[in-house]
């Protein structure tokens, strides 16, 4: 019992960082994530899927000035690996389209603005790198790294726990399988607390 009311008020006086205008600042949480993929050789078949994922964030906020300030964060989800479909599932010889996703990484610069009210809006830019499944060609399923752009806007609340809510978008338009090409978007509602 002891343990355990050490470790709550551990993590309730390292959740107040979070909310510090400079240094740095890390989360968990879930998420959910909506992804499409669609391939130009067969542009009729655009296969989706809905999956949750353990949501990780580590970041950097540098010193500013007002209620901006600046920095850089990377995230990282590990989704469930839901397979995509159109009523017929990727990877059965439908589509040379990605079939799942495991694995989202984004780097991102961000800018927090610090509310009046007391919460926090972040938006962000910068990359993502995806890991998953593509399909090569009827029956050749491949192991697929892509890599495209992301873009986010979260929001803290003022008061209460440190928690955090993102929207991402994330377009991916290039991956390292190159015989077939193929299109990738990630639509994605992380919930963090964040420490």
């Amino acid at each position: 019992m002891k343990s355990a009311v050490l470790a709550a008020a551990s993590a309730l006086l390292l959740g107040q960082t979070a909310a510090a205008q400079d240094g740095f600042y890390y989360g968990i949480g879930l998420g959910l994530t909506e992804s499409s993929t669609n391939s130009p050789i067969v542009s009729d078949y655009t296969a989706a899927a809905t999956d949750v994922s353990l949501a990780l964030t580590a970041g950097y906020r540098f010193a500013g000035t007002g209620a901006l300030t600046y920095g850089i964060e990377g995230n990282l989800d590990i989704l469930g690996g839901a397979t995509m479909n159109d009523g017929t599932d990727a990877c059965t010889g439908t589509s040379p389209s990605w079939c799942t996703i495991d694995t989202v990484l984004r780097l991102r610069g961000t800018l927090t603005n610090q509310l009046a009210g007391g919460g926090q809006l972040t938006w962000s830019l910068g990359a993502v790198m995806v890991k998953g499944v593509s399909e090569n060609g009827p029956g050749n399923n491949l192991d697929t790294t892509g890599r495209g752009l992301s873009v986010g806007l979260g929001w803290q609340p003022a008061g209460g726990m440190p928690v955090r809510i993102d929207v991402n978008y994330d377009a991916i338009r290039d991956d390292n399988q190159p015989a077939y090409e193929r299109d990738l978007n990630l639509l994605g509602l992380r919930v963090s607390y964040m420490f």
